[in-house]
């Protein structure tokens, strides 16, 4: 498999290609993100990919889409949200936080892995 593909043919030959586009989706949370009780390739990061690859993949757009479900049932938002980058990566496009289920009382959690994600992500915006 390669990430280039031909996108204009140019005479007979020769062919320009361009490296495909990548969409990383990072995933953290609970067992409910992990898919605690199936397998996890039916945790919802992974069916997610399942409907949104074939169509990002479609031209113009022929986006990669790369998913990482990171989540960790029974670890809280903190202190595991000081460590994003070593979890989901440093080059994500999208973090998502499942937190709700049981840390659901307040949106300090939230408030507080929304800052630091913004903060340790690359890619976030300015």
């Amino acid at each position: 498999e390669t990430d280039t593909e031909p996108i204009l043919r140019v005479g007979m030959d020769e062919t320009v290609k361009r490296s495909k586009a990548e969409f990383v989706m990072a995933f953290a949370g609970y067992s409910v993100t992990v898919g605690r009780g199936n397998h996890l390739e039916q945790s919802y990061p992974f069916v997610l990919e399942q409907l949104l690859s074939p169509i990002l993949a479609l031209p113009p757009l022929d986006i990669k889409l790369v998913v990482r479900n990171s989540a960790i049932g029974g670890i809280p938002s903190f202190p595991y949200g000081w460590c994003l980058t070593n979890f989901l990566g440093d080059d994500a496009d999208l973090v998502s936080w499942d937190y709700g289920m049981n840390e659901g009382n307040g949106a300090s959690g939230l408030e507080s892995y929304v800052r630091q994600s913004l903060a340790m992500m690359p890619k976030s915006p300015p």
